[in-house]
């Protein structure tokens, strides 16, 4: 089971899964910040693109188990850059 799972796994599509982690919580923190602005077009507008990435990540995570490394690592990254360079 675990051999399978792991030839399986891509490199490509692990790195992919990471960068649209860090974007879509660079966003998040945008919206988030926007929602406190009551800035409503463009909490409407961030929330909508991070529900598309969302389901990008949703149907790569869901064949194997291991593409959760990279996108919790990616959600960990776009957050402390956003948090971090809005300061």
């Amino acid at each position: 089971m675990l051999f399978s799972i792991m030839n399986d796994f891509s490199y490509m599509t692990a790195l992919t899964i990471f960068v649209t982690y860090v974007a879509i919580d660079m966003l998040y923190a945008w919206y988030i910040m926007s929602v406190n602005k009551k800035r409503a077009f463009t909490a409407a507008v961030l929330t909508s693109i991070i529900y598309s990435l969302l389901a990008f990540g949703v149907v790569s995570y869901s064949k194997n188990i291991y593409y959760l490394i990279p996108l919790a690592s990616g959600a960990f990254l776009g957050t402390y850059l956003m948090v971090k360079f809005k300061e």
